[in-house]
């Protein structure tokens, strides 16, 4: 490093001595080149930097190199990065992805996939607003929900942040907004009635075979009056301490939760419902070892089926039991109609949802949905479903007997009004 490059400077700050770099540019001429250069030393680095100043007037050269000095000691100059999508695909991958969670992973691909095939970018910084804009809209060209579109963008959102932070994009783009999806449309799929949940497992046998009905009807009960999402399900076992497992060490059955096989990345305790106890109590003494659910596949390829294929025939039993929850976001072409969603395995654990939602207090609820968060609880299942607390209220004032006084009676109405 040359002194006449790179000066070091003394001065005195609160009583201590602060060295701080001053950075000089020198201007100069290349042999292949008619333009003027600026060089100087990165005091990062210690390396020597090079930059076109694009004119051959010594005098526009001179400006130039007087605001890069400055720009450079004030900390403001930025050089875009070149960096490619692959190599910024390589550094995520090996660096933040290994500590999320499974299902993360596999959400943070397929955006990944989106980003690919809507904007096929070669540099990173090409991922800009207008790129993203254009992505969101062939999305929703293609029939994908808001809500969907929106997960992806915080994905996406979350990647350029990273990147962001360590420096292989000078900012990060705009995202657009989206307008506040109302409450009622909060969940794709609908709780489920008794009636429904009965055509579901009657519809068992014809969707996944008759020697094979069991084993279905088991997991279908215990998703109904568990709560359980269906990966989780799938993780639980009778005696395996690093899976979601059950414990029967206590005076009442709970769940051990590693922090490995759940959403929340938590080592958890929590408690099971007494009808999911009476289902697990089914299963004989001698055979409470392995996965406690494990659906059987008609022809098995493979020790267990993968948890992407039991969600497929969970919908197809749906399906076949003509359980319409919803519809999909996209139009039929033949029909004109926009796609129906039928009954799918999250449906059972929104209908267990629903039903303790009447039953116990949300700080309990909370546990038995196992969500991180309260909001969470509050969002999707208290205060949704006013109609049914009102008749739980309006049940126990009469079982009381008491009417509080505020019942309308035929001399309290009023005229013309009509029956509540």
């Amino acid at each position: 490093m040359k002194l006449d490059e790179y000066q070091l400077v003394n001065r005195r700050i609160k009583g201590e001595v602060e060295i701080m770099a001053v950075i000089k540019t020198i201007l100069f001429k290349r042999d292949n080149s008619n333009n003027f250069y600026v060089k100087w030393v990165d005091p990062a680095t210690g390396r020597e930097k090079r930059k076109s100043t694009h004119t051959k007037i010594r005098r526009d050269a001179e400006r130039f190199a007087d605001r890069l000095e400055k720009e450079l000691n004030e900390g403001t100059y930025f050089e875009i990065p070149k960096t490619t999508w692959i190599d910024f695909l390589q550094r995520y991958e090996t660096e933040v992805m290994p500590g999320f969670a499974d299902s993360s992973i596999a959400k943070a691909l397929i955006t990944f996939r989106h980003i690919e095939r809507i904007i096929k970018p070669n540099l990173l910084m090409q991922i800009d607003a207008t790129a993203i804009s254009k992505m969101v809209k062939e999305m929703r060209s293609q029939g994908l929900e808001e809500v969907t579109i929106k997960g992806y963008l915080i994905y996406t959102k979350s990647a350029l942040n990273w990147a962001h932070s360590v420096g292989l994009i000078p900012v990060v783009p705009k995202f657009p907004k989206f307008k506040r999806i109302r409450e009622e449309k909060a969940m794709r799929g609908r709780p489920l009635c008794l009636e429904e949940f009965e055509r579901m497992l009657s519809a068992v046998p014809s969707v996944c075979g008759e020697k094979q009905t069991e084993s279905w009807r088991f997991h279908l009960r215990g998703l109904w009056c568990s709560g359980l999402r269906l990966t989780e399900s799938l993780e639980l076992y009778w005696d395996r301490e690093d899976k979601l497992s059950i414990d029967l060490t206590g005076r009442r059955p709970m769940l051990r939760i590693r922090m490995e096989a759940e959403k929340g990345n938590k080592d958890r305790l929590l408690p099971i419902v007494p009808e999911f106890a009476t289902l697990l109590e089914e299963v004989p003494e001698d055979e409470r070892t392995g996965p406690v659910f494990n659906p059987l596949a008609r022809k098995k390829r493979t020790e267990r089926m993968l948890p992407s294929t039991i969600s497929k025939q969970i919908a197809n039993i749906g399906e076949k039991a003509n359980i319409v929850v919803g519809d999909k976001g996209n139009i039929d072409k033949k029909t004109g109609k926009r796609k129906p969603r039928f009954a799918s395995a999250h449906d059972l654990r929104r209908s267990f949802g629903e039903r303790w939602s009447l039953k116990v207090m949300p700080d309990v609820l909370m546990l038995l949905m196992r969500h991180s968060d309260i909001d969470t609880t509050m969002k999707y299942y208290v205060g949704r479903n006013a109609q049914k607390a009102a008749e739980v209220i309006w049940g126990a004032d009469a079982e009381l007997g008491t009417n509080s006084g505020t019942s309308l009676n035929s001399s309290q109405k009023p005229k013309n009004s009509k029956p509540i």
